[in-house]
């Protein structure tokens, strides 16, 4: 019976591991960087993107929740799913 060296042995992808150091923690630093230059560089230019101003303007006055995806609160959102809905089921020449 031959006995191997279990730290010689290569892993099931087929190369040695190497052992964690800077390379790790570079790529994290790294990656931290990057989302705060997006955040606060780039996301800081959506100011100047025309018509940007009118609807922070409107979202002000309405009250309404920017990140909501769906309202159904407010009467144009509920008229517009409404209208859509009835051209769908009541289109012309169709059957309901």
């Amino acid at each position: 019976m031959i006995v191997k060296d279990a730290s010689t042995l290569a892993p099931a992808g087929g190369t040695l591991a190497s052992p964690a150091g800077l390379n790790p923690w570079l790529k994290l630093i790294i990656g931290i960087a990057l989302i705060l230059f997006f955040m606060f560089g780039i996301g800081s230019l959506a100011q100047r993107i025309p018509g940007a101003r009118h609807m922070a303007q409107v979202i002000d006055e309405r009250n309404l929740r920017a990140t909501a995806i769906y309202y159904t609160d407010f009467e144009e959102p509920a008229e517009g799913s409404e209208s859509i809905r009835d051209i769908l089921d009541y289109t012309p020449g169709s059957k309901p």
